[in-house]
């Protein structure tokens, strides 16, 4: 018994042959893809988004004839000062301005982002899981609701 194989580029080729009598120690066996989709291989990058969220291609909210776009102040204690407009959170209007704000789910559990709020006031998108102290937020759940000052 004799088997030719190739290696995957075809450039050399290997011949495999046994005795009659002997048994070989092992068989080879070809596995074929079950469709296209397992043939190619997996994603090994990471892809974030393009966009930036305070300068959305197009505005997310409606504008009404003899209305502003509501733009808020947000004053951090270190000096520096930014604005929120069109970001989900705070913390993604932070984080496209490069503002740093350490956080770890995103979604008000951890309580890893905490700021102290020291001016204004926020409304919370959805209801923190992550126990707040008096006069303090979590700027991956909520927004502001006027000008602000925190203190990261």
């Amino acid at each position: 018994m004799s088997a030719l194989l190739k290696d995957v580029n075809e450039q050399d080729e290997f011949e495999l042959s046994a005795d009659a009598g002997d048994q070989p120690a092992f068989e080879l066996e070809a596995l074929q893809p079950e469709s296209d989709h397992e043939a190619q291989p997996l994603q090994a990058e990471l892809y974030l988004p393009e966009d930036n969220a305070e300068n959305p291609e197009l505005p997310p909210q409606f504008e009404f004839e003899g209305m502003a776009r509501p733009v808020f102040s947000v004053a951090l204690d270190d000096g520096r000062a930014v604005r929120f407009q069109h970001a989900h959170s705070l913390l993604e209007s932070l984080e496209a301005q490069d503002v740093d704000v350490h956080y770890q789910c995103r979604e008000g559990y951890c309580g890893s982002c905490r700021a102290q709020l020291l001016e204004g006031d926020v409304h919370y998108n959805t209801e923190p899981m992550a126990w707040l102290n008096d006069g303090e937020i979590l700027p991956c759940c909520c927004i502001p609701k006027s000008h602000i000052k925190i203190k990261l």
